[in-house]
């Protein structure tokens, strides 16, 4: 089969999902099952009203009764928030147990032996009482010596001094007037320390609160957390924080942006892993497409499509994004061929989905806006988006 004519069949897939007005129930399952095999999962282990959940909403963007609602329970003991729902970049799980007598670990761990994780314990500050999650690190770090713990301690401004506000985030642990502070997170920080085991604990002193509580910083050591998490985590936990968190200059843009990571991050699995021919990646992209217009209030139609694919350029999107693409891998893949195989076609369906998902996610915003998008825009969105993506995966391949 002729390039162009294997680049017209997967436009004719994109077009096929994107048109169809209820898609197929197998092929959205199995989308969303590829998207969370590979997302990392943060294991959140906290008191109630530790403030795991503004760890989330500070993540995710999401607002707490969203985020609240989106748990759903995984085991007797836990439940888990997949973000975004169809097709997630990243799961959190919440050992809602936590605190009840006789809680036991053992089944929740067992959801993170198989995949990626980052062990993310949420305490109060000025809360010495923290035995019980203690008790559930040791037995955490008895099993697995090497697991890295990242120790969140919130509510920095319960031992701030009356009417004082966040200092800059350097000078947090010198500065006079916080001196309780400053003794209460050096005894926590020793109590964590103290654990079992080879692997870092990383003990990281944020306050995330609520504009109407009027403190100069809303998600006050944000970077510093997330700097921690990439430590603890695995490879390619960075790539998926800063890309969640970075936001985009538009709005719907924003709100579009982790659906978009989820189906590239799919599209990558369905090219890796061996397909039995329900999903390909032009399904997956016709999909993600599908979703992008819903979530801007937007019903795809023939005509909308064809002015969608002609404002990228003169080919398809696909034949754009798989041209450069592969001239791109090429050079980060020391031999590329037949040797590269999987890893580089995963690498090159990753990086095509997301530039194709972000030029969408902007055409369908300017163009209801504007009555008419930019097309040199629209092209540029494409291209830098297409760079952004392979950036990404360079990133990844270099913290394996």
């Amino acid at each position: 089969m002729m390039a162009g004519e294997r680049l017209s069949r997967a436009w004719r897939t994109i077009r096929r999902v994107v048109l169809n007005p209820e898609p197929d129930p197998q092929e959205v399952s199995r989308i969303g099952e590829l998207a969370r095999a590979r997302a990392p999962v943060v294991w959140l282990l906290g008191k109630v009203q530790s403030g795991k959940t503004s760890i989330v909403r500070a993540i995710t963007g999401h607002p707490d009764a969203e985020i609240g609602l989106g748990f759903k329970p995984c085991t007797r003991t836990a439940r888990v928030f997949d973000f975004p729902q169809d097709v997630p970049v990243i799961r959190f799980l919440d050992s809602s147990g936590l605190g009840e007598v006789g809680y036991d670990p053992t089944e929740d761990l067992a959801q993170l032996e198989s995949r990626a994780h980052v062990v993310l314990a949420v305490v109060r500050a000025m809360d010495t009482r923290q035995d019980e999650i203690l008790r559930v690190l040791r037995a955490v770090r008895e099993r697995h010596p090497d697991w890295a713990v990242v120790v969140a301690l919130t509510w920095l401004h319960e031992g701030y001094p009356e009417g004082a506000d966040h200092p800059p985030y350097e000078q947090l642990m010198t500065a006079p007037e916080l001196a309780d502070l400053r003794r209460a997170l050096e005894r926590q920080a020793a109590a964590f320390r103290a654990l079992p085991g080879t692997g870092a604990v990383h003990t990281v002193p944020i306050d995330f609160t609520r504009p109407e509580e009027g403190y100069r910083e809303e998600y006050y050591g944000l970077d510093a957390l997330l700097d921690a998490l990439e430590h603890a985590g695995s490879a390619g936990m960075d790539v998926i924080l800063r890309a969640l968190t970075q936001g985009d200059a538009g709005r719907m843009m924003e709100r579009t942006r982790p659906h978009v990571l989820g189906y590239a991050i799919a599209a990558a699995a369905a090219d890796v892993v061996p397909m039995v021919g329900l999903v390909t990646v032009p399904t997956i992209q016709g999909k993600m497409l599908h979703s992008i217009g819903r979530i801007h209030g937007v019903t795809w139609d023939r005509d909308t499509l064809r002015r969608f694919a002609a404002s990228l350029g003169t080919g398809t999107a696909i034949g754009l994004g798989v041209s450069l693409g592969l001239r791109q891998l090429a050079k980060l893949v020391p031999v590329y061929g037949q040797t590269v195989g999987a890893a580089a076609a995963g690498a090159t369906s990753f990086s095509v989905t997301y530039a194709l998902g972000q030029a969408a996610s902007y055409y369908l915003a300017t163009a209801r806006r504007r009555g008419g998008a930019d097309v040199e825009q629209v092209k540029r969105v494409y291209r830098d988006s297409l760079k952004e993506a392979l950036d990404m995966v360079r990133k990844a391949r270099a913290t394996k």
